[in-house]
């Protein structure tokens, strides 16, 4: 099994502060968000692949770096993803706070390479899937048990280089409605507006080889 090479790019960022709804153990109104990670464990077995962004200095002037990804063609992935704030010691998992406000976030991955809720293309050679729903993190209160995207199966169908697009979005209730819906992921394919906040926008050189 081939491992995440290490060579590192530069990353496109839009960025990223998960506001904090009434979290009793946080006196502060943002979080910074300076570490993605994308762990892909091979369902058949094997070691994963992992490929990390990081900025060094947070929400500043300087862009983050992205590690690449390699995947093989032919292999089905579980794809966890994890946010982080390594710029407080201890490092703070962001990743928590999402799993508590599981109906106030969705994540969308998207690429030119990439078939899914949230991207269409002519010529995939990677397909995504959801594989969570709020439920599994909290009580699902509004709405449909919508996915979240903490949790992904990615299928590698064929050998190609692209990018691989990852937004967190924040969609807390508005005058008493929901934001997040089901529809969300086709309007995003489909490049039109969406209600809510980017909390992270970072792209990855996405390689599946032989």
């Amino acid at each position: 099994m081939k491992k995440a090479a290490p060579l590192i790019i530069a990353v496109s960022l839009a960025f990223a502060c998960v506001e904090d709804q009434d979290h009793d153990d946080h006196n502060h109104e943002t979080e910074v968000i300076s570490t993605v990670e994308l762990t892909f464990t091979p369902d058949a077995g094997g070691d994963p692949v992992v490929a990390t962004f990081f900025d060094s200095d947070g929400d500043g002037g300087m862009s983050g770096t992205a590690e690449a990804i390699n995947l093989v063609a032919g292999m089905t992935y579980t794809l966890e993803l994890s946010f982080l704030n390594e710029l407080e010691s201890p490092a703070e998992d962001i990743t928590e706070e999402i799993r508590e406000e599981a109906e106030d976030h969705f994540v969308f991955i998207a690429g030119d390479g990439v078939e899914g809720p949230a991207s269409s293309t002519a010529s995939p050679f990677v397909t995504h899937a959801y594989a969570d729903v709020e439920s599994d993190y909290t009580e699902n209160l509004v709405g449909d048990d919508l996915p979240v995207g903490l949790y992904n199966t990615i299928t590698a169908t064929g050998e190609g280089s692209s990018e691989l697009r990852v937004m967190l979005r924040h969609l807390p209730e508005l005058n008493g409605s929901p934001q997040k819906s089901a529809d969300l992921p086709s309007l995003f394919a489909a490049g039109d507006a969406l209600p809510g906040d980017v909390d992270v926008d970072v792209t990855f050189e996405l390689n599946v080889v032989p």
